[in-house]
C-alpha cells in the first residue's frame, strides 16, 4: 500500500498488489541469460543486477519471501506470501518501484519513448548487457553524466 499526500492533513491510499507483483519478481528472476553464442535478445523482465549494487545482503533480501499454502480459519487452503528471513527491504523496494512504473505506464513505453528519456536525462543509450568494469582503478574514475540528477520539467511522465 502506497500513500500519497493530498494535502496537509489528508492521504490517499493506493494499493499496490504486492502479491501479483512479488509473483512477477520471482518468475522474472528464473528467466535464463541469454548466451554470447546465440546472440539472442535477454527476455522481457530479465533482472539485471548491477554488480555494484547487488551484493549477497541485497540478493538475499529481494528473494527473501515464499509463496505458501497455510489452512485458513473455515479449514480452506490460503496462499500468502511468508518471510524466510528478517530483511527483505530490497524485495519490498523492488515491488514499490513496479508498481510506479506500471502506474506511470511505462509497460507500453516503446524503443522510442526509452530514447527521448535516455536523451532528456542525457544518459548514452546502452544495451543492457553492457561490460562492468572489474578494477577498481577503472571504477574510481568513472564520472557520473553531466546533469544527471538536475530537476527536469515532467521527464517522468
Amino acid at each position: 500500500m502506497i500513500w500519497r499526500a493530498t494535502s496537509d492533513s489528508e492521504a490517499k491510499r493506493w494499493p499496490v498488489g504486492s502479491s501479483f507483483l512479488k509473483g512477477e519478481t520471482y518468475g522474472w528472476l528464473k528467466l535464463e541469460r541469454p548466451t554470447a553464442e546465440s546472440g539472442d535478445p535477454f527476455p522481457p523482465g530479465f533482472v539485471h543486477l548491477p554488480l555494484h549494487v547487488a551484493g549477497e545482503e541485497f540478493c538475499r533480501q529481494l528473494t527473501a519471501e515464499q509463496f505458501v499454502a497455510r489452512a485458513g480459519r473455515n479449514g480452506f487452503r490460503r496462499l500468502e506470501w511468508v518471510k524466510t528471513r528478517e530483511r527483505n527491504e530490497a524485495l519490498d523496494c523492488r515491488v514499490y518501484a513496479r508498481a510506479a512504473a506500471a502506474a506511470l505506464g511505462m509497460d507500453g513505453w516503446g524503443d522510442g519513448r526509452w530514447a527521448r528519456m535516455a536523451d532528456a536525462l542525457s544518459l548514452p543509450a546502452v544495451e543492457p548487457a553492457a561490460p562492468v568494469p572489474t578494477d577498481a582503478a577503472a571504477s574510481a574514475t568513472t564520472t557520473r553524466p553531466r546533469g544527471w540528477l538536475a530537476p527536469r520539467n515532467g521527464w517522468l511522465r
